[in-house]
């Protein structure tokens, strides 16, 4: 057992390192790729029944678990982080230190998401073996975040109470509340031009020359302050002595507004656009806007139930904006305000990943501390 107090006046529960770290380590150790989180699912819907919850899952597979108020009159809020983690998954083998749980090498740690879902878990234990009182909670742990918000996409907003959410799920240190999201925009791009012997390249039209010269006049990576770009599939071709008559690319813009979003929509539309005109060509744009850019002011529920939190934990709250994606972003759409908080995981997304012990404390006293004073 080990017990910390936090530098402000409101006292720590008890944090029992111990099982928070088994708890940790049980659900890095399941290859939990898309269609595979029913592996986290039954590590920890055990855990969250003996504490009272009542769980269920989907028809996805989200698991959706009610935990209801105890001596509490309160709206009820939601916390979300999903199971799923990227490849590569061939052997999940978390290697604890003293500092951090780390990645083997072989495999991403998993700790994006997971670090969320064992905060919560514990959080919620801790809660209920101090007998405090507390508000309604939904508990809600998605699939097929990092593949594309595929759970949270089918998640029905009518399966819980709560109009207010945290997502736990963003690489900032814990303390850390994302007050802004950005908007998307997906391109699919085809070129098309006119294929010919390479030996005569003078009676083709090169469709690969026309993607090379639209995204060379493109404006990408980070535009400006409030948007980003990327491209991040080109193909084309079909031998290396045949001028290429189609050519295929796919790109995204991300903004944190939406006239910046249309602007940029708009340059990368000409860039295409001119790319085909030089070389005498065509190209077929698709795009398509998945979400709409969120902007919370600090009065609003979501960002207060965040900052209580954080401050009764002993931390300093700070809000920053994100271009990252999310499932806040679809529970947004769906009607459930959710703002993101720091979870402090490192490296995410690679075999380099690692999670830092004292961070994992620190969002587990920061749940319980939102449970507290929801």
């Amino acid at each position: 057992m080990s017990n910390t107090e936090p530098s402000g006046s409101t006292p720590l529960l008890p944090l029992n390192w111990e099982r928070l770290l088994q708890g940790f380590v049980d659900i890095l150790s399941v290859d939990s790729y898309w269609g595979n989180e029913d592996r986290v699912v039954a590590i920890i819907q055990p855990r969250l029944e003996a504490a009272g919850a009542v769980c269920r899952q989907d028809q996805i597979g989200n698991l959706i678990c009610l935990w209801p108020a105890k001596g509490k009159d309160s709206p009820p809020i939601m916390l979300n982080a999903h199971m799923d983690t990227v490849l590569p998954t061939p052997e999940m083998t978390p290697v604890v230190k003293a500092n951090a749980v780390y990645s083997d090498g072989s495999s991403v740690l998993g700790a994006d998401d997971k670090a969320g879902v064992a905060a919560i878990v514990e959080a919620v234990a801790m809660v209920d073996e101090a007998g405090l009182p507390h508000g309604p909670i939904d508990l809600v742990f998605t699939v097929g975040e990092d593949v594309g918000q595929f759970g949270a996409a089918a998640f029905d907003a009518n399966d819980v109470e709560s109009r207010v959410a945290l997502v736990l799920d963003f690489g900032g240190p814990v303390g850390v509340i994302c007050d802004r999201q950005a908007a998307s925009c997906n391109f699919d791009v085809t070129f098309h031009g006119t294929a010919a012997a390479a030996a005569h390249p003078e009676t083709g039209k090169s469709a690969v020359s026309m993607m090379a010269r639209a995204i060379d006049r493109m404006p990408l990576g980070p535009v400006d302050e409030l948007t980003v770009a990327n491209v991040g599939i080109v193909s084309g071709g079909d031998a290396r002595n045949i001028i290429p008559p189609q050519a295929k690319l796919v790109a995204q813009t991300r903004a944190l507004t939406q006239d910046a979003l249309d602007r940029q929509v708009a340059a990368m539309r000409t860039a295409l656009e001119d790319g085909a005109a030089a070389f005498g060509g065509r190209v077929e744009i698709s795009t398509e806007q998945r979400f709409k850019p969120t902007q919370f002011g600090h009065d609003h529920p979501a960002l207060q139930v965040a900052y209580a939190g954080i401050q009764a934990a002993g931390l300093k709250p700070q809000f920053v904006h994100t271009f990252g994606g999310s499932d806040a972003q679809n529970f947004n759409e769906k009607g459930i305000d959710s703002a993101i908080l720091g979870t402090g995981y490192q490296d995410i997304h690679s075999i380099n990943e690692w999670m830092p012990h004292a961070e994992l404390r620190k969002l587990t006293q920061v749940t319980a501390q939102v449970i507290l004073n929801t």
